[in-house]
Protein backbone atom coordinates (compact mmCIF):
# COMPACT_ATOMS: atom_id res chain seq x y z
CA UNK A 1 0.00 0.00 0.00
CA UNK A 2 1.14 3.42 -0.84
CA UNK A 3 2.01 5.95 1.61
CA UNK A 4 -0.81 8.37 0.27
CA UNK A 5 -3.23 5.45 -0.03
CA UNK A 6 -2.20 4.37 3.61
CA UNK A 7 -3.09 7.57 4.84
CA UNK A 8 -6.01 8.11 3.01
CA UNK A 9 -7.22 4.49 4.40
CA UNK A 10 -6.50 5.76 8.23
CA UNK A 11 -8.01 9.28 7.51
CA UNK A 12 -11.73 7.60 5.83
CA UNK A 13 -11.81 5.21 9.11
CA UNK A 14 -10.95 7.96 11.62
CA UNK A 15 -14.06 10.02 10.48
CA UNK A 16 -16.49 10.97 7.57
CA UNK A 17 -15.28 14.41 7.52
CA UNK A 18 -12.57 16.82 8.28
CA UNK A 19 -14.65 19.50 10.25
CA UNK A 20 -14.09 20.08 13.83
CA UNK A 21 -15.89 21.64 15.94
CA UNK A 22 -15.82 22.69 19.97
CA UNK A 23 -19.30 21.51 21.00
CA UNK A 24 -18.71 20.86 24.48
CA UNK A 25 -20.94 20.29 27.21
CA UNK A 26 -21.17 21.22 30.92
CA UNK A 27 -18.88 19.26 33.31
CA UNK A 28 -21.07 16.55 35.00
CA UNK A 29 -24.69 16.91 32.86
CA UNK A 30 -24.93 14.45 30.11
CA UNK A 31 -25.26 15.68 27.05
CA UNK A 32 -28.97 17.13 26.08
CA UNK A 33 -30.08 16.62 29.72
CA UNK A 34 -30.19 12.99 29.89
CA UNK A 35 -30.04 11.51 33.35
CA UNK A 36 -27.83 8.16 34.26
CA UNK A 37 -30.48 6.37 35.76
CA UNK A 38 -28.64 3.64 37.64
CA UNK A 39 -26.97 3.35 34.32
CA UNK A 40 -22.90 1.97 34.52
CA UNK A 41 -21.22 2.88 32.21
CA UNK A 42 -17.85 0.91 30.47
CA UNK A 43 -15.21 2.16 32.34
CA UNK A 44 -11.68 2.87 30.37
CA UNK A 45 -9.27 -0.24 30.43
CA UNK A 46 -6.68 -0.05 33.11
CA UNK A 47 -9.36 1.69 35.36
CA UNK A 48 -10.10 -0.14 38.70
CA UNK A 49 -14.59 0.08 38.57
CA UNK A 50 -15.93 0.74 41.76
CA UNK A 51 -17.95 -2.61 42.68
CA UNK A 52 -20.44 -0.83 45.21
CA UNK A 53 -21.83 1.21 42.11
CA UNK A 54 -21.44 -1.92 39.41
CA UNK A 55 -24.66 -3.45 38.67
CA UNK A 56 -23.59 -7.22 38.74
CA UNK A 57 -20.22 -8.78 40.21
CA UNK A 58 -17.20 -8.21 38.18
CA UNK A 59 -16.97 -11.82 37.78
CA UNK A 60 -20.40 -12.13 36.57
CA UNK A 61 -20.45 -9.16 33.85
CA UNK A 62 -17.08 -8.25 32.90
CA UNK A 63 -16.90 -4.23 30.83
CA UNK A 64 -13.95 -2.14 29.65
CA UNK A 65 -13.67 0.83 26.68
CA UNK A 66 -10.71 0.51 25.17
CA UNK A 67 -9.69 4.25 23.51
CA UNK A 68 -7.84 4.10 20.02
CA UNK A 69 -4.89 5.65 18.48
CA UNK A 70 -3.92 7.22 15.78
CA UNK A 71 -0.63 8.41 14.22
CA UNK A 72 1.49 11.24 14.98
CA UNK A 73 3.33 13.87 13.39
CA UNK A 74 6.29 11.86 13.11
CA UNK A 75 7.07 8.27 11.76
CA UNK A 76 6.55 5.56 14.45
CA UNK A 77 4.40 8.06 16.73
CA UNK A 78 1.70 7.55 18.03
CA UNK A 79 -1.27 9.09 20.20
CA UNK A 80 -4.21 8.56 22.07
CA UNK A 81 -7.84 9.76 19.89
CA UNK A 82 -10.89 10.71 21.66
CA UNK A 83 -12.45 7.44 22.73
CA UNK A 84 -16.01 7.61 21.09
CA UNK A 85 -17.27 3.72 22.20
CA UNK A 86 -19.87 4.09 25.51
CA UNK A 87 -20.60 0.65 26.96
CA UNK A 88 -23.64 0.49 29.63
CA UNK A 89 -25.97 -1.19 31.47
CA UNK A 90 -29.00 -1.05 33.67
CA UNK A 91 -29.65 -3.01 36.54
CA UNK A 92 -32.71 -4.06 38.17
CA UNK A 93 -34.22 -2.31 35.07
CA UNK A 94 -37.98 -1.59 33.52
CA UNK A 95 -41.53 -2.99 35.16
CA UNK A 96 -40.99 -5.24 38.36
CA UNK A 97 -37.29 -4.85 38.05
CA UNK A 98 -37.11 -7.98 35.97
CA UNK A 99 -35.36 -6.63 33.53
CA UNK A 100 -31.23 -5.87 32.35
CA UNK A 101 -30.57 -3.88 29.74
CA UNK A 102 -27.08 -4.16 27.60
CA UNK A 103 -25.61 -1.91 25.45
CA UNK A 104 -22.77 -0.81 22.86
CA UNK A 105 -22.05 2.26 20.82
CA UNK A 106 -19.20 2.76 18.64
CA UNK A 107 -18.85 6.65 17.33
CA UNK A 108 -17.71 7.91 14.45
CA UNK A 109 -17.53 11.51 12.89
CA UNK A 110 -15.90 14.58 14.40
CA UNK A 111 -18.66 14.35 17.69
CA UNK A 112 -18.97 10.78 17.57
CA UNK A 113 -17.83 10.79 21.42
CA UNK A 114 -20.97 13.22 22.54
CA UNK A 115 -23.45 11.15 19.66
CA UNK A 116 -23.05 7.73 21.93
CA UNK A 117 -22.91 10.00 25.20
CA UNK A 118 -26.50 11.30 24.53
CA UNK A 119 -27.40 7.91 23.00
CA UNK A 120 -26.90 5.74 25.44
CA UNK A 121 -27.99 7.63 28.48
CA UNK A 122 -31.36 8.99 26.15
CA UNK A 123 -32.32 5.40 24.92
CA UNK A 124 -31.67 3.76 28.53
CA UNK A 125 -34.18 6.33 29.82
CA UNK A 126 -36.70 5.75 27.39
CA UNK A 127 -36.83 1.64 27.01
CA UNK A 128 -37.94 1.78 30.37
CA UNK A 129 -40.50 4.30 29.67
CA UNK A 130 -41.76 2.35 27.54
CA UNK A 131 -42.03 -0.87 29.29
CA UNK A 132 -43.53 0.77 32.28
CA UNK A 133 -46.41 2.43 29.78
CA UNK A 134 -46.80 -1.09 28.88
CA UNK A 135 -45.14 -1.38 25.14
CA UNK A 136 -43.55 -5.09 24.37
CA UNK A 137 -40.33 -5.20 24.31
CA UNK A 138 -39.73 -4.66 20.32
CA UNK A 139 -41.95 -1.82 20.54
CA UNK A 140 -39.84 -0.29 23.13
CA UNK A 141 -36.37 -0.93 21.44
CA UNK A 142 -37.39 0.38 17.80
CA UNK A 143 -39.76 3.34 19.74
CA UNK A 144 -36.29 4.50 21.71
CA UNK A 145 -34.09 4.40 19.06
CA UNK A 146 -36.19 6.46 16.48
CA UNK A 147 -36.99 8.69 19.49
CA UNK A 148 -33.61 9.23 20.33
CA UNK A 149 -32.59 10.02 17.12
CA UNK A 150 -35.03 12.38 16.23
CA UNK A 151 -33.92 13.97 19.73
CA UNK A 152 -30.55 14.31 18.57
CA UNK A 153 -31.35 15.91 15.45
CA UNK A 154 -33.10 18.72 17.67
CA UNK A 155 -30.46 18.99 19.93
CA UNK A 156 -28.37 22.15 19.42
CA UNK A 157 -25.55 21.47 21.00
CA UNK A 158 -24.36 18.82 19.14
CA UNK A 159 -24.11 18.44 15.31
CA UNK A 160 -24.98 15.24 14.18
CA UNK A 161 -24.95 15.95 10.29
CA UNK A 162 -22.04 14.34 9.56
CA UNK A 163 -21.50 11.96 12.87
CA UNK A 164 -23.56 9.60 14.41
CA UNK A 165 -22.94 5.77 16.44
CA UNK A 166 -23.86 2.41 15.48
CA UNK A 167 -25.82 0.93 18.14
CA UNK A 168 -26.39 -2.75 20.02
CA UNK A 169 -28.82 -3.64 22.61
CA UNK A 170 -29.79 -6.58 24.48
CA UNK A 171 -33.24 -6.39 26.69
CA UNK A 172 -32.75 -8.98 28.79
CA UNK A 173 -36.26 -10.79 30.86
CA UNK A 174 -35.42 -13.08 34.00
CA UNK A 175 -38.80 -15.43 33.54
CA UNK A 176 -37.64 -17.48 36.57
CA UNK A 177 -34.77 -20.42 37.56
CA UNK A 178 -32.72 -20.86 34.37
CA UNK A 179 -35.16 -19.05 31.66
CA UNK A 180 -35.04 -15.68 30.19
CA UNK A 181 -35.88 -14.11 26.57
CA UNK A 182 -33.77 -11.53 25.52
CA UNK A 183 -34.64 -8.75 22.45
CA UNK A 184 -31.72 -7.58 20.35
CA UNK A 185 -31.79 -4.40 18.64
CA UNK A 186 -29.07 -3.39 15.91
CA UNK A 187 -28.33 -0.33 14.48
CA UNK A 188 -24.65 -0.89 12.36
CA UNK A 189 -21.81 -3.26 12.72
CA UNK A 190 -21.67 -3.91 16.46
CA UNK A 191 -22.26 -7.08 17.09
CA UNK A 192 -23.47 -9.45 19.73
CA UNK A 193 -22.97 -13.32 20.23
CA UNK A 194 -24.36 -15.74 22.54
CA UNK A 195 -22.75 -19.03 23.07
CA UNK A 196 -24.90 -22.34 23.46
CA UNK A 197 -23.71 -25.77 23.92
CA UNK A 198 -19.97 -24.58 23.05
CA UNK A 199 -21.05 -22.75 19.64
CA UNK A 200 -21.74 -19.20 18.41
CA UNK A 201 -25.15 -17.95 17.53
CA UNK A 202 -25.09 -14.52 16.59
CA UNK A 203 -27.82 -12.06 18.07
CA UNK A 204 -27.58 -9.45 15.81
CA UNK A 205 -26.63 -9.25 12.11
CA UNK A 206 -24.34 -6.68 10.89
CA UNK A 207 -25.61 -3.80 8.77
CA UNK A 208 -23.18 -3.16 5.83
CA UNK A 209 -24.01 -0.37 3.12
CA UNK A 210 -23.65 -3.76 0.80
CA UNK A 211 -25.98 -5.87 2.61
CA UNK A 212 -28.84 -7.00 -0.78
CA UNK A 213 -31.77 -5.70 1.25
CA UNK A 214 -30.28 -2.38 2.86
CA UNK A 215 -28.05 -1.21 -0.47
CA UNK A 216 -31.78 -1.64 -2.23
CA UNK A 217 -33.02 0.70 0.42
CA UNK A 218 -30.47 3.25 0.21
CA UNK A 219 -30.70 2.84 -3.88
CA UNK A 220 -34.43 3.45 -3.61
CA UNK A 221 -34.38 6.15 -1.93
CA UNK A 222 -31.72 7.79 -4.20
CA UNK A 223 -28.02 6.89 -2.28
CA UNK A 224 -25.17 5.71 -3.94
CA UNK A 225 -23.07 2.57 -2.64
CA UNK A 226 -19.30 1.42 -3.30
CA UNK A 227 -18.34 -1.30 -3.24
CA UNK A 228 -15.70 -3.14 -1.06
CA UNK A 229 -12.07 -1.50 -1.89
CA UNK A 230 -10.35 -4.43 -2.82
CA UNK A 231 -6.92 -3.18 -2.77
CA UNK A 232 -6.42 -1.83 0.44
CA UNK A 233 -9.36 -3.52 2.10
CA UNK A 234 -11.53 -0.40 2.73
CA UNK A 235 -15.31 -1.40 3.31
CA UNK A 236 -18.39 -0.42 1.31
CA UNK A 237 -19.61 3.10 1.96
CA UNK A 238 -23.11 4.85 1.89
CA UNK A 239 -22.42 8.20 -0.75
CA UNK A 240 -24.81 11.16 -1.61
CA UNK A 241 -23.73 11.23 -4.93
CA UNK A 242 -22.60 9.39 -7.59
CA UNK A 243 -18.51 10.94 -7.75
CA UNK A 244 -18.30 9.81 -3.78
CA UNK A 245 -17.47 13.06 -2.47
CA UNK A 246 -19.36 12.40 0.54
CA UNK A 247 -19.95 11.52 3.63
CA UNK A 248 -18.93 7.66 2.78
CA UNK A 249 -20.37 6.48 5.61
CA UNK A 250 -19.41 2.70 6.73
CA UNK A 251 -22.96 1.29 7.46
CA UNK A 252 -26.47 1.21 5.91
CA UNK A 253 -28.31 1.97 9.88
CA UNK A 254 -26.85 4.57 12.51
CA UNK A 255 -28.55 7.04 14.73
CA UNK A 256 -26.84 10.43 13.73
CA UNK A 257 -25.51 10.72 10.39
CA UNK A 258 -28.16 12.76 9.41
CA UNK A 259 -26.88 14.16 6.15
CA UNK A 260 -27.64 10.69 4.84
CA UNK A 261 -30.95 10.02 6.33
CA UNK A 262 -32.89 11.18 3.11
CA UNK A 263 -30.73 8.75 1.09
CA UNK A 264 -31.86 5.40 3.32
CA UNK A 265 -29.85 5.29 6.35
CA UNK A 266 -31.81 4.67 9.25
CA UNK A 267 -32.20 4.90 13.15
CA UNK A 268 -34.48 2.08 12.59
CA UNK A 269 -33.15 -0.92 14.77
CA UNK A 270 -33.79 -4.70 13.57
CA UNK A 271 -34.85 -6.03 16.38
CA UNK A 272 -34.69 -10.09 17.05
CA UNK A 273 -36.04 -12.28 19.85
CA UNK A 274 -33.96 -15.39 21.48
CA UNK A 275 -35.20 -17.92 24.23
CA UNK A 276 -32.11 -18.19 26.57
CA UNK A 277 -31.67 -21.58 28.56
CA UNK A 278 -28.42 -21.31 31.12
CA UNK A 279 -28.62 -25.12 31.33
CA UNK A 280 -27.28 -24.81 27.26
CA UNK A 281 -26.26 -21.01 27.39
CA UNK A 282 -23.36 -20.16 28.41
CA UNK A 283 -22.61 -16.56 28.16
CA UNK A 284 -23.04 -13.47 25.77
CA UNK A 285 -20.42 -11.10 24.43
CA UNK A 286 -21.33 -7.74 22.36
CA UNK A 287 -18.38 -5.22 21.29
CA UNK A 288 -18.24 -2.82 19.11
CA UNK A 289 -15.99 -3.56 15.63
CA UNK A 290 -12.72 -2.81 17.24
CA UNK A 291 -13.40 -6.01 18.25
CA UNK A 292 -15.10 -7.84 14.94
CA UNK A 293 -12.83 -6.27 12.50
CA UNK A 294 -9.90 -8.89 12.94
CA UNK A 295 -11.73 -11.58 15.18
CA UNK A 296 -14.86 -13.63 13.66
CA UNK A 297 -17.41 -14.63 16.40
CA UNK A 298 -16.77 -18.01 17.19
CA UNK A 299 -13.05 -16.84 17.73
CA UNK A 300 -13.82 -14.02 20.08
CA UNK A 301 -15.91 -17.35 22.27
CA UNK A 302 -12.35 -19.29 22.20
CA UNK A 303 -10.53 -16.06 23.18
CA UNK A 304 -13.05 -16.09 26.28
CA UNK A 305 -12.68 -19.77 26.76
CA UNK A 306 -9.05 -19.85 26.70
CA UNK A 307 -8.73 -17.12 28.97
CA UNK A 308 -10.98 -18.83 31.43
CA UNK A 309 -8.96 -22.27 31.17
CA UNK A 310 -5.97 -20.24 31.67
CA UNK A 311 -7.14 -18.63 34.95
CA UNK A 312 -6.45 -19.87 38.37
CA UNK A 313 -9.40 -18.32 39.98
CA UNK A 314 -12.16 -20.00 37.72
CA UNK A 315 -15.04 -18.12 35.66
CA UNK A 316 -13.79 -14.36 35.87
CA UNK A 317 -15.64 -12.44 32.81
CA UNK A 318 -13.54 -9.46 33.69
CA UNK A 319 -10.29 -10.89 33.46
CA UNK A 320 -11.67 -12.85 30.18
CA UNK A 321 -13.16 -9.50 28.75
CA UNK A 322 -9.82 -7.89 29.32
CA UNK A 323 -8.24 -10.48 27.19
CA UNK A 324 -10.48 -10.66 24.49
CA UNK A 325 -9.81 -6.48 24.15
CA UNK A 326 -5.95 -6.95 24.53
CA UNK A 327 -6.13 -9.51 22.06
CA UNK A 328 -8.35 -7.56 19.50
CA UNK A 329 -5.52 -4.70 20.05
CA UNK A 330 -2.79 -6.48 19.11
CA UNK A 331 -4.93 -7.86 15.83
CA UNK A 332 -4.97 -3.60 15.12
CA UNK A 333 -1.25 -3.36 15.57
CA UNK A 334 -0.53 -6.61 13.92
CA UNK A 335 -2.78 -5.28 10.54
CA UNK A 336 -2.50 -1.50 10.75
CA UNK A 337 0.44 -0.59 12.54
CA UNK A 338 0.38 2.89 14.15
CA UNK A 339 -3.75 2.73 14.14
CA UNK A 340 -6.07 0.65 16.34
CA UNK A 341 -9.81 1.69 16.64
CA UNK A 342 -11.56 2.63 20.03
CA UNK A 343 -13.03 -1.02 21.50
CA UNK A 344 -15.21 -1.86 23.64
CA UNK A 345 -16.80 -4.74 25.08
CA UNK A 346 -18.96 -6.79 27.70
CA UNK A 347 -18.91 -10.62 28.89
CA UNK A 348 -22.09 -11.84 30.48
CA UNK A 349 -21.99 -14.98 32.36
CA UNK A 350 -25.59 -16.32 32.35
CA UNK A 351 -26.22 -17.99 34.91
CA UNK A 352 -24.14 -16.73 37.14
CA UNK A 353 -26.21 -13.32 36.45
CA UNK A 354 -29.66 -15.44 36.82
CA UNK A 355 -28.26 -16.53 40.70
CA UNK A 356 -27.10 -12.75 41.19
CA UNK A 357 -31.01 -12.06 40.05
CA UNK A 358 -32.85 -14.45 41.61
CA UNK A 359 -30.62 -14.19 44.92
CA UNK A 360 -31.57 -9.89 44.44
CA UNK A 361 -35.26 -11.12 44.58
CA UNK A 362 -35.60 -13.17 46.86
CA UNK A 363 -34.02 -10.60 49.43
CA UNK A 364 -36.67 -8.38 48.38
Amino acid sequence: MSKEKDENFRRRRLSVTDQVKDMSVSEGASPGGGRQRRLSLSPEMGAKPKVAELPFPLKTVGTFSCHGVEPGNRQGETHAKINQDRGGMNYPYGPNSDYALFMVFDGHGANGDKVSQFVVTNVSEKVEEHLKAGASEEVALTKSFLETDAKLKKEKTIDAELSGTTAVALLYKFLGGSKARVWSANCGDSRAVLQRAGKHVDLTEDQKPNTPAEQARITKAGGFVSPPEEEWGGPARVWLDANMTLPGLAMARSLGDHLVDRVGVIAEPVVQTFDIDTAKDTKIVMASDGVWEFIESDQALKILDKAHADSKKGKDATVEVTKLIETAAAKWRQEEGDYRDDITAICIYLAEMHEHHNAQAGSS
